[in-house]
């Protein structure tokens, strides 16, 4: 259901999220997040904008208008 609505919210700005696109944004999009944030190992997720090990689980996203 999380993945639909993102897909949804994303195609409004252009950008197509499935089995055959993705990555990164051309452009960051302001999001709202609400997550518990702590500290995973280090396992190379993100790319080079992401320089930390800290993530949110569970974690809803929205973007914002």
């Amino acid at each position: 259901m999380w993945r639909q609505t993102a897909q949804s919210q994303l195609a409004k700005h252009g950008f197509r999220l499935d089995s055959q696109h993705g990555g990164e944004l051309p452009k960051g999009l302001p999001v709202e997040v609400l997550g518990m944030a702590f500290e995973d190992f280090d396992h190379n997720r993100g790319s080079a904008q992401v320089a930390t090990i800290w993530e949110l689980h569970p974690a809803t996203v929205n973007l914002l208008p």
